[in-house]
């Protein structure tokens, strides 16, 4: 692809946008490009004072004007502004600002900025990233530094709505964020991408939404919601019932090692940027967590009597919803926090503060 690339269009007939700084002579033809703020204040004769103090986007660039250096005409700046993605391809070199200077890192002694470069992942949709953003990512990072400037790139499909239609506000089928996020939740939101092969298209929608909710996480928080309405009914002290393991029966023993097989292959696929082939199984060990131990374990809960059995089924159910609302934390973050804190924070006095300050749990031999 690199070797098949040809000159490509840079600029863009738009109002906002980057301000190209190319100033050409009508007249003769002659064109410059000016380097900086300091040149172009050195440059101007006209305009100055407007632009003084503003962001160099238009309309304020567009005031300053400058004197042709070949035949003495005053120039204006070019309409156009750059390509956005020729904007984004500059953008690990031109925004990260180092703390303890207040300056763009790459600009000064670089040391900050060496910390953060190359990035580890990138992601966005591959249709045309190519020979956009991917492409202008490798380009300014050759120049400036010759070396890659990421480590792990994942081009996607594309997002389309649930028949299959590419969303368009004009079509009436588009979603608008905050819209989409009121009515299906953004965790269910997140999951429906997060479940996604990205190598095929998602169809979005409230449909789409739904089914998550129901398959996935009513479930889920089904289980949370059993075992908190049994642990408010308890006569003992439901938070010693699951600081010590009890003896555990055969089912106990079952969803525990299900619970770490499952930890196992999301560290694993996480660690491999694969959350799909992380969060398929997670599915499948949540029906098994409704429909078969819970189903199954619902008469040791009802028992009016404290003995070893009803304190393993305690116990276990509370280390799978703890564990599990760990290691789902990234992929579902806000209704694993309602969990955490109702929950763990209920009965874990010195538990972190969020789930989100817990360690990722480590899967048990």
């Amino acid at each position: 692809w690199l070797r098949n690339m040809h000159d490509w269009m840079i600029s863009k007939k738009r109002y906002w946008g980057l301000a190209l700084p190319i100033y050409e002579g009508r007249a003769c033809g002659h064109f410059e490009v000016i380097g900086s703020r300091e040149q172009l204040r050195e440059r101007a004769v006209e305009g100055w004072e407007a632009f003084e103090g503003h962001s160099p986007h238009r309309p304020w660039v567009d005031a300053v004007k400058i004197r042709c250096a070949r035949c003495g005409e005053t120039v204006s700046r070019i309409q156009d502004v750059g390509n956005p993605w020729l904007d984004a391809g500059i953008v690990p070199f031109s925004t990260l600002v180092d703390p303890a200077s207040g300056q763009v890192s790459y600009l000064t002694d670089q040391r900050y900025w060496r910390d953060w470069y190359p990035a580890d992942f990138i992601t966005e949709a591959f249709p045309g990233q190519y020979r956009n953003w991917f492409y202008s990512l490798l380009v300014m990072s050759t120049v400036l530094e010759r070396r890659e400037p990421f480590g792990v790139c994942l081009g996607h499909a594309q997002v389309r709505d649930e028949s299959g239609r590419e969303m368009h506000k004009s079509s009436g089928n588009m979603i608008e964020f905050n819209e989409g996020a009121d009515r299906m939740g953004v965790d269910v939101m997140r999951w429906l991408y997060v479940v996604q092969n990205p190598a095929l298209t998602v169809n979005f929608g409230y449909g789409a939404a739904d089914d998550v909710r129901r398959r996935f996480l009513i479930p889920l928080w089904n289980v949370y919601s059993f075992f908190v309405t049994y642990a408010n009914l308890e006569r003992a002290d439901v938070a010693v019932m699951v600081r010590t393991p009890p003896p555990l029966g055969l089912l106990d023993r079952w969803i525990l090692s299900r619970l770490h097989r499952t930890v196992a292959t999301l560290r694993e696929r996480l660690d491999d940027y694969d959350p799909a082939g992380g969060a398929r199984p997670v599915e499948r060990f949540v029906d098994d967590l409704s429909n078969w131990y819970v189903r199954r374990s619902r008469r040791r809960f009802w028992k009016s009597e404290d003995d070893a059995d009803k304190r393993a089924a305690y116990f276990t159910l509370y280390q799978v919803l703890r564990t599990l609302t760990q290691a789902l934390a990234p992929l579902m973050p806000f209704v694993t926090e309602v969990i955490y804190q109702n929950l763990v924070r209920t009965i874990e006095a010195d538990a972190p503060l969020s789930v989100h300050l817990s360690d990722y749990p480590l899967p048990e031999a």
